[in-house]
């Protein structure tokens, strides 16, 4: 899972100085990267600053893609090859840093709408497929030609619906459900969620974060939202009084493998936190997991209010199948006005604790230098060093 979030730490010591070298042919170029197609949007639009993002596998190519396309459309390009969150996100605020009318986006991309309006077009490259070598592999493993089957295929291959790789994913479905019903139990005994901001650029982030700020609170937890660019355990490992940590990026990011050992604390998609808080979702029929925040938000079809405060889903006995622990029901409850994040607290409990993290850090041995109130004579304040580390004013030129 870290791997799908930034690079690997050992790869820091392995990289080789220098620029990368061209991936594709020359010859090649216009066909794989589809440069008339670009050139023309560019032209149509009459840009004359425009912003190229390539994901890190592609940057190889990326100065020469820049170089044809400045050739033929007399426009300036800026190459954009470090995003802050995916790569398969639209860099809105790079392309803005840079002044650029319009973005030309290269490699896999989810296509969610950026959050702020600018001309897109999205390259997700053309790759050579052996045709005859995938319908040997897709006639081995469905030897029945009137069973249904449904072709994945990766964006770069969907010109020919590659099926060289074809194989039974029933098992590794079930380890996946298995899988996310245990992050909703971990969800539900949690007390503090950390709230990761895994885009920016996307469209309705804003709301999302809000939502499920609102959803924590109704559910007696507390949140902290956090911007940490890319997610990696040494960043989560910094906030170890969060019990789960709850990711907002784009579909993509949400269909992101499961995570390894690398992390201290889980992982959990929107639509895990949802049901986890909210004891009215999912409703009946609807598919548990939902690959983008936005179909939690209001106006979606999939989009469930929280219950009143006297409903009696509040009070359905909780038992957790971690612990084994019956859970209490939520101290506060949303209140009844759905445009305010006003919290109606319930009359019969008391909030015990004001600060999560304090109370972590006070069952701790080591807790931070002793301030010694009091105990210390008052002296009079006195000048200090003056310049540099390497050659302070008091010290001797020798």
């Amino acid at each position: 899972m870290e791997s799908m979030f930034s690079s690997p730490a050992e790869a820091a010591l392995q990289r080789e100085t220098g620029v990368p070298g061209l991936l594709t042919p020359l010859p090649d170029l216009d066909g794989v990267y589809e440069l008339e197609r670009v050139a023309g949007f560019v032209r149509d639009l009459g840009c004359e600053r425009v912003a190229l993002q390539f994901p890190d596998q592609l940057l190889g190519d990326a100065v020469a893609v820049a170089a044809r396309l400045e050739e033929t459309t007399g426009s300036k390009m800026f190459i954009l090859g470090d995003t802050a969150y995916g790569s398969c996100c639209v860099d809105v605020l790079g392309a803005e840093q840079a002044g650029a009318q319009a973005l030309i986006h290269f490699g896999p991309a989810c296509l969610s709408p950026p959050a702020r309006p600018l001309p897109v077009a999205f390259v997700l490259r053309q790759r050579s497929v052996a045709l005859e070598l995938c319908v040997k592999a897709f006639e081995a493993q469905n030897p029945d030609p009137k069973a249904p089957v449904v072709l994945l295929s990766e964006p770069a291959c969907a010109h020919a619906l590659d099926t060289g790789k074809t194989q039974d994913e029933g098992a590794r479905a079930g380890r996946l459900r298995a899988r996310r019903r245990y992050l909703v139990e971990r969800a539900r005994d949690a007390r503090v969620v950390g709230l990761l901001a895994g885009t920016l650029g996307v469209a309705q982030h804003r709301e999302a974060l809000a939502h499920l700020r609102n959803l924590t609170q109704a559910a007696g937890k507390r949140s902290y939202v956090l911007a940490l660019g890319r997610p990696t355990p040494a960043k989560l490992a910094n906030f170890p009084e969060v019990d789960v940590f709850v990711l907002l990026a784009c579909p993509l990011g949400a269909l992101a493998p499961q995570l390894s050992g690398s992390f201290f604390q889980p992982i959990l998609a929107p639509c895990e936190l949802e049901a986890a808080c909210n004891p009215a979702w999912p409703p009946p029929g609807l598919a548990p997991h939902l690959t983008h925040y936005a179909d939690l938000l209001p106006g979606s079809p999939f989009h469930v209010a929280l219950p009143p405060p006297e409903s009696e889903l509040w009070e359905t006995p909780d038992v957790s199948l971690i612990t084994g622990d019956l859970r209490p029901p939520p101290a506060w409850k949303s209140s009844n006005d759905h445009g305010s994040l006003a919290l109606t607290p319930r009359p019969q409990l008391e909030l015990a604790e004001s600060s999560p993290a304090a109370s972590f850090l006070s069952s701790r041995s080591w807790q931070g230098l002793e301030p010694r109130l009091g105990q210390t004579p008052v002296t009079e304040a006195v000048s200090g060093r003056r310049g540099i580390a390497i050659a302070y004013e008091d010290e001797g030129s020798g």
